[in-house]
Order: C-alpha cells, then sequence, then structure tokens
C-alpha cells in the first residue's frame, strides 16, 4: 500500500540503497566517482507536481530546485535559517500577508534558459489546478492566494492570512517549473508524461539515462550555478527485494543501505568495513478504524462507538508489542506526531494498557465473554477483519501480536494481507474495518490538517477512518494560524489530547530508521528529515577507489 508523506509526499516505506563510489582525478587526487542506489521501486514519475513515491521525491529534488530549503536546524517557523536556493534574497511585507522573492541570476533550466519568475507564478498555477492532483496542491490552495510577477528576476507571494510556518508551507510545497517548455501544454496528459520521462531541470544533477524499473542515471549538471557535485554519476537500480538489496552491501557490492532491517543491521555491524548509522525518522505507524460502514454514511457497527476503540486500545500492551518486533530500538506511539517535531508533547495522557479494565468496559458495552473467553452482544461476535500490507515485515508482526492480545481480551482479529495496490484501492474506497497505516511526516506539524481534521475526511485528505471532531478541527486551526510558537504549541497539544483520548487509532510506534553504509563512504552528516540533500557532497575515502568508480567518457 502506498502510505503518504505528510504534507510534502505520498510515500512507501520501503528500503533504498546507496552504493557510493569513487575514483583517482588527475594528478592522483581523489575525486569523482559513481554512487550506485538500489532501490525497491521505480520513481515512476519525475514531474515534481505529481512525484509521489520516496525516490521520486529523492530524484526530483535533486533534479528540481525550490526557492529555498530548510536549514539544518530544521526550523519551520518563519523563515529563520533557510537557505536560498532559486530565490537569492526575499522580502515580507510589513503586514506579512506578502513575501517578494528575488530570483538568482546564476539559475539556469539545464536547455540554458534563465529561470524566471513567470516559472514561479506558472509552477503555482500548475499545483493549484485541482485536475493535475498535484500531492501539495490542496496545500498550497488554503495558504496562497495568488503569485505576481514584478519582472523576470522578482514575483510575490500573497497569503489568504498569517500563519506561523507560512514561508515553510510556500517553499516546501512548490517547486518551480519550466514555464517555456510547459506553458503551452501542460493540460495536456501526453506532453506532460513526456516531460516526466525526460525532465529539464535547474538542479546540482541532470537525468543522463532511464530505463523504467532497471536503472537510473543522473550526472552533475553542466549549467548549475552552484559548486559541482563532487561524484561523477548517480545510478538508481531497481529491484522489490528488499532482502536481496541488504545483502548487497554485507557482500561489499554496494556501499549504503537506507533503511535496513534491525535483524540485517544487527548481522551488518559484526562486519568490518560496514557501519550502522541510526538515522531521523518523521514517521509514525497506527491501527486505523474505519467509524463509518465501509464508504457509507452509516455508523460503522463497531468503531462508531468511541467507547469500544477505546476498550481496544486498553487491552493492547503497547510497550510489549513494541519491544517485541523493534528490541530496544524503537519508540511507542503518542499520537498523531513524533517526538523529533517541535510540537510534539510527551505529557499527553495515554489510554494505559490495563486488560481487567478493558473487560470491564467492554462487559458494560453489552459484549460478554462466552464458554470459550469470545465476546459477542446480541448474537454478534466481537470480531473484525485488519488489511495489513503484504511488503511490510514490520506491519505483519505487530499484527500477529495484536491478533494474539485482542484475543485474551476475548476479540477475534483476522488479519488479511494484500499486496500495494489492492491495499491502496481498498483503503482510498473506505473497504475495511481497520488497517495498520503508516505516515511518514515532516518536521512541521502541520500535516495534521491533511490526515486528522473533517476536511481531510471529505475533500480527498488522508484520513480514510473517516474520524471528524469539531474540537479537534477547531484546535487543528488554531494551532496553523497562531502568531506565537508558544501558542500554537499550546493548541497542538490541545488537539493532540483530543484525537488521542477520542482513539480513532491506535498509536502504535515510531519505526526506526538504519543505515549501513561501508567505511569507505564519506557522507558528512546526514539530515535526517532528507538524507540525500548531502549527496552532492558525497565522496570516497583516499585508497578506497574500485574500477567501477572511473568517469565516463563523456559528460551528460
Amino acid at each position: 500500500m502506498r502510505f503518504h508523506s505528510v504534507r510534502r509526499c505520498a510515500l512507501v516505506m520501503v528500503s533504498s540503497i546507496a552504493l557510493v563510489a569513487g575514483c583517482k582525478g588527475a594528478e592522483g587526487t581523489a575525486g569523482g566517482g559513481t554512487v550506485i542506489i538500489g532501490s525497491g521501486q521505480d520513481p515512476k514519475t519525475l514531474y515534481p507536481p505529481t512525484a509521489d513515491n520516496a525516490q521520486a521525491t529523492e530524484i526530483t529534488q535533486l533534479l528540481f530546485q525550490r526557492l529555498a530549503d530548510r536549514g539544518p536546524s530544521l526550523n519551520t517557523l518563519g523563515d529563520s535559517g533557510y537557505i536560498p536556493r532559486l530565490a537569492e534574497r526575499w522580502e515580507w511585507s510589513p503586514d506579512s500577508l506578502r513575501i517578494t522573492f528575488h530570483i538568482d541570476p546564476r539559475a539556469r533550466w539545464q536547455d540554458g534558459h534563465a529561470v524566471s519568475a513567470e516559472d514561479v507564478k506558472f509552477a503555482f498555477a500548475v499545483y493549484t489546478e485541482k485536475s493535475v492532483g498535484a500531492r501539495t496542491g490542496a496545500e498550497l490552495r488554503a495558504v496562497v492566494d495568488s503569485i505576481t510577477v514584478a519582472d523576470s528576476a522578482t514575483c510575490t507571494a500573497w497569503f489568504h492570512q498569517r500563519s506561523p510556518e507560512q514561508f515553510d508551507e510556500l517553499v516546501t510545497s512548490l517547486t518551480p517549473l519550466p514555464a517555456h517548455i510547459l506553458s503551452e501544454k501542460w493540460r495536456d496528459s501526453l506532453a506532460v508524461n513526456s516531460f516526466s520521462r525526460n525532465p529539464v531541470g535547474n538542479g546540482a544533477f541532470t537525468l543522463v539515462k532511464w530505463e523504467e524499473s532497471v536503472r537510473l542515471e543522473i550526472a552533475p549538471s553542466p549549467s548549475y550555478g552552484g559548486e559541482r557535485a563532487k561524484l561523477d554519476r548517480v545510478i538508481w537500480t531497481f529491484a522489490p527485494d528488499a532482502q536481496t538489496l541488504t545483502k548487497q552491501v554485507i557482500a561489499g557490492e554496494s556501499d549504503f543501505v537506507e533503511n535496513v532491517p534491525i535483524g540485517d543491521a544487527t548481522a551488518a555491524a559484526k562486519e568490518p568495513n560496514l557501519r550502522v548509522i541510526p538515522l531521523g525518522r518523521y514517521a509514525y505507524n497506527y491501527l486505523q478504524f474505519n467509524l463509518f460502514d465501509g464508504a457509507s454514511e452509516r455508523p460503522h457497527p463497531l468503531f462508531a462507538d468511541r467507547a469500544l476503540r477505546r476498550a481496544l486500545t486498553m487491552a493492547l500492551d503497547r510497550q510489549l508489542l513494541v519491544r517485541s518486533v523493534f528490541d530496544s530500538l524503537g519508540r511507542v506511539g503518542l499520537g498523531p506526531f513524533v517526538r523529533a517535531q517541535w510540537a510534539a508533547d510527551t505529557t499527553i495522557t495515554q489510554i494505559g494498557f490495563d486488560r481487567p479494565a478493558a473487560a470491564k468496559l467492554l462487559d458494560s458495552l453489552g459484549w460478554r465473554a462466552g464458554a470459550e473467553g469470545m465476546r459477542a452482544r446480541n448474537g454478534h461476535a466481537l470480531s473484525f477483519k485488519l488489511l495489513v500490507p503484504a511488503s511490510s515485515a514490520p506491519r505483519q508482526s505487530f499484527a500477529v501480536l495484536i491478533q494474539e492480545q485482542l484475543r485474551l481480551a476475548g476479540v477475534k482479529l483476522e488479519i488479511e494481507k494484500l499486496d500495494n495496490k489492492a491495499m491502496g484501492d481498498r483503503v482510498k474506497a473506505h473497504a475495511f474495518d481497520a488497517v495498520m497505516g503508516g505516515l511518514n511526516s515532516s518536521p512541521s506539524p502541520s500535516g495534521l490538517k491533511q490526515t486528522w481534521t473533517s476536511t481531510a475526511a471529505r475533500e480527498g485528505g488522508f484520513n480514510y477512518g473517516r474520524y471528524e471532531s469539531k474540537t479537534f478541527d477547531a484546535q487543528t486551526d488554531s494551532a496553523l494560524t497562531s502568531r506565537g510558537k508558544a501558542a500554537a504549541k499550546a493548541h497542538y497539544r490541545a488537539a493532540y489530547q483530543i484525537i488521542v483520548d477520542d482513539a480513532p487509532a491506535i498509536w502504535l510506534y515510531e519505526p526506526p530508521l538504519l543505515a549501513v553504509a561501508n567505511t569507505r563512504v564519506q557522507t558528512g552528516a546526514v539530515r535526517p528529515d532528507t538524507w540525500w540533500f548531502g549527496l552532492a557532497g558525497w565522496s570516497i575515502a583516499p585508497g578506497k577507489h574500485l574500477p567501477r568508480d572511473a568517469a565516463p567518457t563523456k559528460s551528460p
């Protein structure tokens, strides 16, 4: 199933392997080399508005630049710490309702055309056109009213209202597009598809070759105005078997694995030429209930009942679940957020594990245990089905453990494993009782609007269980519009407490993210939100070069 990255993109939680290699440059100096990234799936598209899986996100963000990016502090409030990219500088209006960007005169598209203010305005029109289905289109429509152009290098973004994260929401949701190529044909699906296969970007890398589901190669862009990447090539190779990809790094066939299962990481740590790197991660996983009967407007016969949802949450020992699957490396989920976000609050009152109290609550709801301990009410068994992605070993492990713990509470759980497409279709159609879900979030907590509000339940968001609460919505809206960090955090806390109390989902865990790297790879500091941002600076340790790292005979 495709699980969505909150605010920024819809992502599948899959493993990626990066093989970094180097070569000897002129007069024996270190430089160049090839990076081979083994990955679980093809990116499908390199069109930024609709790039919605992990690989598409990684590659498009290397081919295309945004106006600005978050800096190392990962701040999302105001514009403090943001790094200028296509925008050389910007100024706020006194009322903070507009920002004027000045395009860097060195910025060039890879066909030689200068990046212009019109490219920003055009991209905004594309992203906010509903028929395009841009992954961040709804967010842009909600935050930005319009973009106007003063001259070829100057444009102004006009906001609907002030909010703490309005700058972040704009620059991380909008990728400028080449108007001179697409403006006359962007509504033509064939033309857009052609561009998505052979994009003309403006970033540090340019596309060299793409064989779908086999390999994709990029190289430093000659038109890029910044410092040239240290590597000569970056190649993604695609294979659906994550275990095979992990074995390659242990065997020395690859040099970096982004997401390694705990068992494989333990084995890799024993190899003298490998190191395990804990990475930061903005992800959380949960068991989500469908509060309605399929796609109908009828309440679900079980999960429309808030008290029943709370009883089921109470029946699960989540600490034990996490230890059983991740040993000491995982963390119990606290709500629809991760601890690394600035608005996180670890003091939220949880529905704690208490099997006797769960039994008492179920009894009070009329769900009585029979001779074999299983519960029923009015002749109907307390039973439901749980959808689980066949591609996720951790979620399958959690599902089996949850099944046993609920059995001890007298609840029958049936596990239904589905492939990604079938599961995605079922969830989007609301054809489920409960689902093992997961979200890749971001440093910003504002994705709450897209994932758990009433709007997200009714207007194409990711609230597939259709949880709706006016008080939760109000606190979320207040958090998104508060002027100061303290006020915003207070509203987020109130929203988190409301949804935890209502239990539309059982917050299970924050998954660990472990990388395995060959000791010859010099990655520098790796950003917790986007490991690939530093790829242009990766190099190979002196004396660790391989024959395959010889520079290509022709430049792209």
